[in-house]
């Protein structure tokens, strides 16, 4: 059992100090977008519709974390880590894959419910 915690915290601080290589205001401007994103596809009480990767199916849900985590991925593209609370109320995942365009981020993937899938993406 102390394995285990041991393991976690270390995959926890490792998170930590690479998400520091990002500078404050990258990643301030990735959540930004992140929030843009999620304003310009969302109807007036904040729900929009997405794919959840496990099921396959077409679900609406809201944003659930005002601070998403921020990590690294490769050749300056970062991942913002954030959850969703589903119309039934289930939290499930939901990570943006977003590069930088000239002064500003653009998401150009979204994995839905799938977090086993960026893990193996970043050799988790």
């Amino acid at each position: 059992m102390s394995r285990i915690l041991v393991v976690l915290m270390l995959a926890v601080f490792s998170f930590v100090a690479i998400a520091d290589d990002i500078s404050t205001e990258d990643k301030a401007k990735a959540q930004l977008t992140l929030a843009k994103w999620m304003k310009s596809r969302s109807d007036d009480n904040g729900r929009f519709l997405f794919v959840d990767r496990q099921t396959n199916d077409l679900m609406g849900g809201y944003s659930a974390n005002v601070h998403p985590m921020i990590v690294p991925y490769k050749d300056g593209a970062v991942f913002v880590c954030s959850e969703i609370v589903t119309d039934n109320g289930d939290r499930v995942t939901a990570d943006f894959l977003t590069v930088k365009v000239g002064d500003e981020f653009k998401i150009v993937e979204v994995i839905m419910n799938n977090r086993d899938s960026v893990k193996k993406m970043m050799g988790m």
